[in-house]
Formats: C-alpha cells, structure tokens, sequence
C-alpha cells in the first residue's frame, strides 16, 4: 500500500513537473542560491507554481503551512537543517512530498540520505530521482529529521551566532565549542522505556534519527527508516571523554564505548538532574525532561535514485 502511494506520487511530480519553492535567504547560501535554483528547476522542465526568498526565518512554518494546504505536491525547500526542522511538521504524514536543497551550514541531513550537497546535483535529485519515505523522530512534539541533542552540543547551538555559521561553517561550531569546553560539567541523564531505566552522569547526548550531527558523522547505527531513536551518551567518568569522542568521530571512527553507552527506543522519557536545554536539528527549542518518540514512515521526500528505501 505505501509503495503503491510513493509510485503513485512520483509519477504525478514526473507526468506534471510542477513545484513551488521556498529558500531561506538568511541560511549560509540561500540568498546567493536563490536565483540559480529557480533557472535550475525551470531547466529541468518543471513549472513553479509559486517562489518565495524568505529573508524573516520566523516567516517559513507559516508559508509553508499555507502552501501545503493549498494543495501543492511539491515543496522545494532551500536552507540547512533549522529551515528544515521549523517546516518539517507541516509534512508529516501528509500527502505532499518534500524536495531539499541543502544551503545550509552543516547540511547533517542531506547528508543522512545520501542528497549531494552541490545546487546541481540537488537539483538533479529532486526532477530525476524517487520518492521515499523515512521515519521521523519527536522530541515532545516537535519532528526532527536529523538529531536532537543536549549537553555541550546544546550549548554549543545556543551560543553560536548566525552570523559567525554564515561567514565560517561548521568551523563556527568548533570555536564555540573549544571556548564552552573549560566550563561544561556533567549531569545525571535518565531514559525510561516500558519500566526499563537506564541512569548514567553524561556530558552529551545525541538522539539520532538520522546519522549526521554538525555535518559529521556520529551515529554509525542510525538509520532513518529503523523505526527507532539511536540514543548515544557520551559519560561524564572524565571530560576530556568528550575530547575523545570528538577525536574519534572526526577520524570517522564509531563512537568508542569505553567512554560511551548506546541504546535505541521508539517511545521514552528523558529527564536530568539539572534541566538541560534540548537542540533539535541544530536549533534550541526544548528543556528537559523530554519525551522522545518516532513516527514511522511520517515523511515523503525526493532522494537519489541510489537511495536505499525500504517498504
């Protein structure tokens, strides 16, 4: 039934070719990119119905809110992974697919479903590839697509500027982050699932639906189509732990568990000792305690032909 739906939209966007797109011209490369991707879609035969250069962020949910319910088929969205995270409730399980254009900073997303991160090969994914459609995770009752995470990667998201990620990428990230280091202490994390509790002194955590944070990877055993949340705590024993941790996952190596604990849940509490400020793809929206949840199959979204999706 759900592949019958996906062919079904995938051959009305081919047979119709028509969209609308809306870029955050405040994100890292939409306002340079703004222009090119319309003369990019409309060169790819398709037809936008309506555009929109949103200088105000704040503006996006409600745009997007109403070009949903006008009944679109195709939204092409154009930012990094706060842009995608403040529309992401707008679709899900709703019956309209989802294009991405990463102009973002770190891109986390795009890269979880394999999306290249060029305007051209984005482009190219969206009026030449498939739809999927993949899990989405909740904090509370906020979807994210990528990661939530609190700790020093929260604090870290708070404090840095837009304007130092629009100037310097995900370097950005690590200044603040080597600056916010010296004074990050540990605090006492519990998950609660079916009577299952699992208590530990932590210093990050990263709950991953997809397998990207900052625009690098960190959660090996995520998967977007899993039907679960990855919940990875780096533990507080010693805090150049952390230091490890990062050191490791910039050489590309998986999480060492000497210094960490894994478990994946599909419907949990989490509550600290202190509160603890929550990011959600990037962007601080939430204080503990959280619920963490998933809902299966909740978007559709255009992806590479190589993307593997599974029914």
């Amino acid at each position: 039934m759900a592949t019958t739906r996906k062919q079904s939209r995938e051959e009305q966007i081919r047979r119709e070719r028509r969209a609308v797109l809306v870029v955050n011209t405040h994100s890292r490369h939409g306002a340079r990119a703004y222009g090119r991707a319309r003369d990019l879609l409309a060169k790819h035969g398709f037809t936008l119905d309506a555009s929109y250069p949103v200088r105000d962020p704040v503006r996006l949910q409600e745009i997007v809110h109403e070009v949903v319910a006008e009944g679109h088929r195709l939204i092409v969205i154009g930012g990094g992974d706060g842009t995608l995270s403040s529309v992401v409730d707008e679709f899900a399980h709703r019956d309209v697919v989802l294009g991405l254009l990463p102009l973002g900073t770190a891109n986390s997303f795009a890269r979880t479903i394999g999306l290249p991160l060029s305007l051209d090969g984005a482009v190219q994914a969206i009026t030449q590839g498939k739809v999927a459609d993949i899990d989405l995770a909740l904090v509370n009752q906020d979807y994210f697509l990528n990661t939530a995470a609190l700790g020093i990667s929260a604090s870290v998201a708070r404090a840095t500027p837009a304007w130092l990620k629009r100037h310097l990428g995900a370097l950005a990230y690590g200044i603040i982050g080597a600056a916010k280091f010296p004074s990050h202490r540990p605090f006492r994390c519990r998950i609660t699932e079916d009577g299952r509790v699992t208590e530990l002194d932590a210093l990050q955590v990263i709950l991953a639906n997809g397998r990207y944070h900052g625009g690098v990877l960190v959660a090996h055993r995520a998967d977007v189509e899993s039907r679960d949340v990855l919940v990875q705590i780096v533990t507080a024993a010693n805090r150049w732990n952390l230091v490890r941790a990062w050191l490791g996952v910039a050489r590309g190596r998986p999480l060492d568990m000497s210094i960490a604990h894994e478990l994946t849940v599909r419907d949990a509490v989490l509550e600290t000792d202190t509160p603890q400020y929550v990011s959600v793809d990037g962007e601080v929206t939430a204080r503990t305690p959280i619920r963490i949840s998933i809902a299966a199959e909740a978007l559709k979204l255009m992806v590479p032909l190589e993307f593997q999706d599974r029914d």
